[in-house]
């Protein structure tokens, strides 16, 4: 981790969505779900279908896995049926809920800091995860970069620049919480933002690796250290 470089805690603590605030895994496995319904055919229950996709991605082979799931039923999909199961897919609403740990951060520092989102996916996906997180009273600001446009997710600069103006803070007094080491604190980093990586059993990008001035400032895996973290411990 980087040395802490800030002498007193943030204004404004702005989160990371998926894999942050609920475990991105019971998302897919709801994607899964909500896609095996329309594949099924006679000799390829939805049952199946989800439980062989759901296998094939804790195996680690996550690529093309509709295209997959059509060539190993047999199912002869065509490729706009395919297609729109990506939409149904990023369409759907999902099987999840707040992580308990983020839900108690977010009460906690609610006493102290304004709260901000900023997520990069694609709408309506991450607008239905918040919606059904049932979280969206908790920040003063959101950003859905896809709303900026695809050529500014992260590590575009543009959703945290957005996100201090919106919520009235300098940079100097903002702080990020994601999960992310491939893309979620180069532009932080370079803002002067706080930055702190937070590990919890369950993400699925922890394998990735930060590009220069990537690497978080510092590190939480609970929502104790995430507040002495970032100066309330």
């Amino acid at each position: 981790m980087m040395p802490a470089a800030h002498p007193s805690p943030p204004k404004a603590v702005i989160f990371d969505l998926d894999d942050t605030l609920y475990l991105e895994r019971d998302y897919v496995r709801s994607g899964y779900a909500a896609v095996a319904k329309q594949m099924q055919q006679p000799g390829a229950t939805a049952e199946n279908l989800a439980r062989w996709m759901w296998q094939r991605f804790c195996a680690g082979s996550t690529a093309r896995m509709f295209d997959a799931a059509n060539e190993h039923f047999g199912l002869r999909l065509s490729g706009d049926q395919l297609a729109a199961l990506v939409e149904i897919y990023r369409g759907h609403r999902p099987c999840i809920e707040p992580e308990a740990q983020a839900a108690q951060a977010l009460v906690e520092l609610a006493k102290f800091a304004k709260l901000g989102l900023l997520t990069d996916g694609f709408l309506p996906a991450q607008q239905l995860k918040l919606e059904t997180l049932k979280l969206s009273n908790a920040f003063a600001a959101v950003v859905f970069t896809e709303t900026l446009g695809r050529q500014f997710w992260k590590p575009s600069a543009a959703g945290y620049e957005l996100i201090a103006e919106r919520l009235g803070v300098s940079h100097a007094e903002c702080a990020y919480v994601a999960d992310n080491l491939s893309k979620d604190f180069v532009a932080p980093n370079a803002l002067g933002w706080r930055t702190v990586l937070w590990r919890r059993p369950g993400q699925i990008h922890t394998h990735l690796a930060a590009p220069p001035g990537g690497q978080a400032r510092q590190l939480a895996h609970d929502h104790r250290e995430l507040l002495a973290a970032l100066g309330w411990g």
